[in-house]
């Protein structure tokens, strides 16, 4: 039941997320769709189907085998924000911009989770209400504050996803993804400079790293 319910997730948001990445750096309308326009007909859309597919199945995987006792609606909840994730690394990784209609959408979805969770668990929703506004306050707060203090050093596209991360993993969820993405981000970083394909002055995408982290945390913590 689990698997089924976490593949049907996974097959309707994978092609969601690839429509809304195309159509944000297509700038195309409603009125513009057509399927030649969608088709995954570049190396950059043909990678992005690939790198979803297997990170779905990684989740899915790991959700089944290394935390079957884990309740249904947290498997799905953070299956969703990683698939969520996905697009917003895609239009980041080129445009440097995160589309605040993707991040609108993660956040129309946790409401409705928050509704479930309200018949989900009776007894703990203060507790589970409490955690989720308490990750989103401090974590996207903490970034906010940083993006402040240091100019550019981060973007205020990161800033709303990681406070968006913050509402769906809770605070110590958040904060172990956190960790991984911050990592992830020193490791690229260095690699780039070595390879002399950034300098010092130069921005990276930070979604990517933000969603390999949150993707770490996820398979290695399960929250």
């Amino acid at each position: 039941m689990s698997v089924a319910v976490l593949t049907a997730i996974g097959v309707l948001l994978t092609p969601f997320g690839y429509i809304m990445s195309v159509c944000y750096m297509k700038k195309l309308k409603p009125s513009e769709f057509s399927v030649k326009k969608l088709l995954p007909d570049t190396l950059y859309r043909k990678l992005y189907i690939v790198v979803a597919a297997v990170i779905c199945i990684g989740v899915i995987t790991a959700f089944e085998f290394m935390y079957p006792s884990a309740l249904l609606v947290h498997k799905a909840k953070l299956l969703i924000l990683i698939l969520l994730m996905i697009p917003a690394a895609a239009v980041d990784l080129k445009t440097q911009k995160i589309p605040n209609v993707i991040l609108l959408v993660a956040l129309a979805i946790r409401v409705v989770f928050y509704i479930v969770e309200i018949f989900w668990y009776p007894y703990d929703i203060l507790t589970v209400l409490s955690e989720s506004f308490l990750g989103g306050a401090v974590i996207g707060g903490f970034f906010l504050l940083l993006l402040l203090v240091f100019k550019n050093s981060i973007g205020m596209g990161d800033v709303k996803l990681f406070a968006v991360m913050g509402l769906y993993q809770g605070i110590w969820g958040a904060l172990t993804s956190v960790f991984f993405s911050l990592s992830v981000m020193f490791v690229l970083s260095v690699i780039l400079l070595i390879t002399k394909k950034k300098t010092g002055k130069d921005t990276v995408s930070f979604a990517p790293a933000i969603l390999a982290g949150t993707v770490a945390a996820v398979i290695l913590t399960g929250i």
